[in-house]
């Protein structure tokens, strides 16, 4: 079913509930027109048994006397009921006594009734009753002291019934319409307490999808399962949020200081640079190295230099604004990114960080306690983020200057 396979999960559900209501509908209405039908069958019967059990306690004397002018007397007043048809009375040994035919009866019509009773199983002059598609009959015994002296038959059509029952079903279709527009109303309603909370994920799922962000949960107070799936979804999202978190931390951060890695600070001068640009504002750069680091790593080994750069990562967190960068640069060199800073600015911030290193006690795992500087070389300018490599460059030579000139200082380009 393809087309069903393309509707919403909603519409879905609608339409299993209408089928499936629909179906107990026709199921129910087809129990009760049964039911009807049976009833109308026999209430009919039972009606047209009493007629004949009213004509014939009278119809005994006309049949004693073999008096034939009674016997069509007595049938006579059938012609009040419109849908007896036909009926006839014969002595006990076959003699015709009378017959009435309703008006507008041919005569073939009741030639053909007549063979038809004629022709009834069972004994002759035994009570007897059918029900055929178009009319009904009772062929009713005439007793008299005992004895059998007549038979009667009433035949009479079926549209009273047949009347009954079309009246019946459409009352029966108007009222199944109804009940089943009501039905469908309320499937719809119900399909939205199953379908909600899954059109909500999916919206979540979809949101999530074009956005990438992972921030957003499901609230619910349901104790279902769907509640169940929405903190199952909740969680799944955390552990991608965490993952996510924890992989950025990768891609931009030294895992030895926690600073910026090499990669993001490119990135962010990129950024910088662009915004120096929009702005008309100059931006600082900061480049500053460790000085005789290879000493201390011979002297004191790898884990000692590894405390230096981390206290380093420290100072330059301590002595930056918010909005700037610091970032390890590569083995002991560090970059600092200095946003919407002029030269005042950069200066004043990279004579805080040396005189900060020049000033603080290392203190390494044994014990022992080292003193460091850094030279630190810094540029300040405004360039096309194509070319903003060209502010390390300049800073980087201005680095190269401090160090000739005995490190421990501040140069600038």
């Amino acid at each position: 079913m393809p087309l069903f396979d393309q509707l919403s999960i909603r519409y879905k559900l609608v339409v299993l509930l209408g089928l499936s209501l629909g179906l107990g509908l026709c199921v129910s209405a087809l129990v009760a027109l049964y039911s009807t039908w049976a009833a109308e069958r026999q209430s009919s019967l039972r009606a047209l048994h009493q007629i004949a059990a009213i004509i014939s306690e009278n119809m005994r004397a006309a049949l004693a006397f073999q008096d034939a002018q009674s016997a069509a007397n007595m049938l006579a007043p059938l012609h009040t009921n419109p849908h007896i048809r036909y009926a006839v009375v014969e002595s006990e040994n076959g003699q015709l006594l009378g017959q009435y035919q309703a008006p507008g009866t041919t005569e073939p019509a009741a030639l053909a009734w007549r063979a038809q009773i004629d022709q009834r199983p069972g004994r002759p002059g035994e009570l007897h009753e059918a029900m055929e598609r178009s009319y009904h009959y009772v062929i009713y015994p005439i007793d008299f002291d005992g004895k059998r002296i007549g038979t009667l038959a009433l035949l009479a059509d079926n549209d009273a019934m047949y009347a009954k029952m079309r009246q019946f079903f459409v009352l029966q279709g108007v009222a199944s319409a109804l009940i089943l527009a009501s039905l469908l109303l309320l499937s719809w309603r119900l399909q939205l307490i199953f379908t909600r909370p899954i059109l909500q994920l999916l919206a979540l799922m979809r949101r999530i999808g074009r956005s990438k962000d992972y921030t957003p949960v499901l609230a619910t107070q349901r104790t279902d399962e769907f509640g169940e799936l929405y903190r199952g979804f909740n969680a799944m999202l955390q552990e991608i949020r965490l993952r996510d978190e924890q992989l950025s931390r990768l891609a931009t951060t030294d895992t030895l200081t926690g600073l910026a890695n090499r990669g993001h600070a490119l990135a962010t001068l990129q950024a910088m640079a662009t915004r120096a640009q929009r702005k008309r504002e100059p931006m600082g750069v900061i480049l500053l190295d460790v000085d005789h680091f290879k000493r201390i790593n011979d002297s004191w080994g790898h884990a000692a230099g590894d405390l230096v750069l981390q206290d380093m990562a420290r100072i330059l967190q301590a002595n930056i604004r918010s909005y700037d960068l610091a970032a390890r640069f590569g083995g002991e060199e560090f970059l600092v990114l200095c946003d919407g800073a002029d030269l005042a600015i950069t200066t004043d911030m990279a004579e805080r960080i040396r005189a900060s290193v020049a000033s603080h006690s290392f203190r390494l795992a044994g014990g022992q306690v080292l003193h460091v500087t850094v030279s630190l070389g810094l540029h300040v300018g405004s360039t096309a983020p194509e070319t903003a490599l060209a502010l390390i460059e300049a800073a980087d030579q201005a680095l190269y200057r401090a160090k000739q000139a005995g490190r421990d200082r501040v140069e600038s380009t």
